[in-house]
């Protein structure tokens, strides 16, 4: 497996990826919505890719200066159900924290109060719970508002 940054080409990757993929389909991403989302990040040039054998099986869309007045912003990260638990994800977020974490002192993002096993991910990976909100995108749901600060040297 190797991380790359992504393209144009990988669109349709990214879009078939997140459309099948919590909490997307809970939230009611139609592709449409995905596909939106896909473009803006790579158009931006901050997104990656996990490539297997030539198939994308996974991605990460982030922004590094306008996500959060004080940090980067983690937008969206997903991987097909069947790398799941191989350190893909983990692999994908490991390079969007190096390249944040390169001009910024904090990763932040949202996570929706019902996706338990993303936000067991997170604090693994150093997330620390700092707020949520309300309602945000789910009648009775929470988004959470997690953060990640660079290490001290």
């Amino acid at each position: 497996m190797r991380i790359r940054a992504a393209g144009e080409r990988d669109l349709e990757d990214i879009c078939r990826i997140m459309c099948s993929t919590e909490p997307f389909t809970s939230l009611g991403y139609t592709r449409d919505r995905c596909c939106e989302a896909a473009i803006a990040a790579v158009e931006e040039g901050w997104g990656f890719v996990a490539e297997d054998g030539g198939r994308v099986v996974g991605f990460v869309l982030f922004r590094v200066f306008d996500g959060f007045p004080l940090g980067g912003y983690i937008r969206a990260i997903a991987v097909d159900r069947e790398y799941r638990g191989k350190g893909v994800g983990s692999s994908l977020m490991e390079a969007a924290e190096r390249a944040i974490l390169k001009y910024r002192g904090n990763v932040f993002l949202l996570v929706s109060s019902f996706n338990e096993a993303a936000i067991r991910f997170y604090e693994a990976r150093g997330y620390v719970k700092i707020g949520e909100v309300e309602d945000a995108l789910a009648r009775g749901e929470a988004e959470i508002i997690m953060r990640k600060r660079r290490p001290a040297h």
